[in-house]
């Protein structure tokens, strides 16, 4: 799946290492989705506060990627 904000990178399937939490994430722009959320270009958050609220840096060191 293309993602709707930058039209540009692949939507991954990933997990959060330090929190075990399953997202779906741009490879391109790093937007980031709740595995249940709807990925549109009105939902998503920004990798920054996404990462921030659970204490964790915004680097992809942070993420395994889940094959699908």
């Amino acid at each position: 799946m293309i993602c709707p904000h930058c039209l540009q990178g692949e939507i991954l399937n990933a997990r959060i290492i330090k929190t075990s939490e399953l997202i779906k994430i741009c490879d391109e722009c790093d937007t980031i989705w709740n595995i249940s959320e709807t990925v549109s270009d009105n939902t998503g958050s920004l990798i920054d506060d996404f990462m921030k609220q659970r204490n964790c840096s915004s680097s992809w060191r942070e993420f395994d990627i889940v094959k699908s």
